[in-house]
């Protein structure tokens, strides 16, 4: 008997059609292997240990922001702090218990603001005093620094904002890959030592990793490794502020955050960064047209100008914002005297113990 050939419809309804899981199976074993790949680049970025330890004091100070005091002063900015300032000086001057928050790292003006908020109450004082790269970089700081810190310290990743936070773990892979072949290199000198290869001889017979050590951070916070040491080369120059533009974020960003202060009861200190005075003579119209226009904010209070703290040759280390352990109680001593005159008896504490008083290593 002859069969009825099949309906159009039946025709398409048995085609096979593709298939949600088979969609996913060819997309699921790629999206594995990536993740795999980033796990394990995280992996190695976070167990394999970084080329020195400075990151660690970010731990330090953060232990030192805790601190149950009934009012402390706070040192906020770059290296040009940990370097250049010698916090018994202050502490002398004020009986206050100093944190020195000065690390080097471009974190931005932006982090540094945000991990110290949540730690000041009323009748705290804030000193802020920024390297001029910060009037002019992004005040997101670079994902590199951001993550090297959060990696040391995961108590500061909360400061990042999300597009931070996304930016800086991007640079996993990165890190992982310095890792690698940073152990790559010691592996292969190492052999070659072995095989009677003399070892290459340093650019300079200064260690900066040595010198820039968590173990070289007092208890205040300041960066003491380069006190003793000669720094044997020209002081290494900063960005050439006078040929780029103003990031235009800093200055609404630091008058709210005096503004954020100022409500809470904590008085906050604008200050300049020590500078080399040949690197000042050559940038002085850019620098004194930033003093002038920092000087026309209400909200701030700048005790002395940035030509104070124009600092001789003699008295740097290795960059043109580093004082050496001459010219650390030298802007030591202005910043207290700045302190004082600035707020009087509100920056006395009294008799209250200041950290000096304790040891002066971790």
């Amino acid at each position: 008997m002859d069969t009825a050939p099949p309906s159009p419809e039946q025709t398409e309804a048995g085609k096979a059609k593709p298939s949600r899981f088979a969609v996913i199976g060819f997309f699921l074993p790629a999206a594995l292997l990536v993740a795999a790949a980033f796990a394990t680049t995280v992996a190695i970025a976070v167990l394999v240990p970084d080329d020195g330890d400075y990151a660690q004091a970010s731990n330090l100070k953060h232990d030192l922001l805790e601190m149950d005091v009934p009012k402390k002063i706070v040192l906020v900015g770059g290296s040009n702090v940990s370097y250049g300032t010698d916090s018994t000086v202050i502490e002398a001057a004020t009986h206050c218990p100093v944190v020195n928050m000065g690390m080097n790292g471009y974190f931005g003006v932006r982090f540094m603001l945000e991990e110290v908020k949540p730690y000041l109450k009323p009748g705290d004082l804030v000193v802020i005093a920024w390297e001029y790269d910060s009037y002019y970089k992004s005040v997101n700081g670079t994902n590199t620094d951001l993550l090297t810190v959060s990696k040391a310290n995961p108590r500061v990743f909360k400061f990042l904002t999300p597009y931070q936070k996304l930016s800086a773990m991007s640079r996993f892979p990165f890190i992982a890959q310095q890792k690698v072949l940073r152990i790559m290199g010691e592996t292969y000198d190492n052999f070659t030592y072995m095989l009677g290869a003399e070892p290459d001889a340093p650019w300079t017979e200064v260690d900066i990793l040595d010198i820039e050590s968590a173990r070289n951070f007092t208890r205040n916070g300041d960066l003491v490794g380069h006190v003793g040491v000669n720094w044997p080369h020209e002081p290494i120059d900063a960005m050439d502020i006078s040929s780029i533009p103003m990031d235009q974020e800093i200055i609404p960003m630091m008058r709210q955050f005096v503004r954020d202060m100022d409500a809470r009861g904590v008085r906050v200190m604008i200050s300049w960064t020590p500078l080399l005075d040949d690197f000042y003579d050559r940038h002085s119209k850019e620098i004194d047209r930033l003093n002038a226009e920092m000087a026309t904010v209400p909200e701030f209070l700048i005790p002395r100008q940035a030509s104070g703290f124009r600092f001789d040759k003699k008295l740097h280390f290795d960059t043109v914002y580093h004082l050496n352990e001459n010219g650390r109680p030298i802007r030591s001593k202005m910043l207290a005297d700045d302190i004082l005159t600035q707020f009087g008896e509100d920056a006395m504490c009294g008799s209250q113990p200041s950290q000096s008083s304790k040891e002066t290593q971790p």
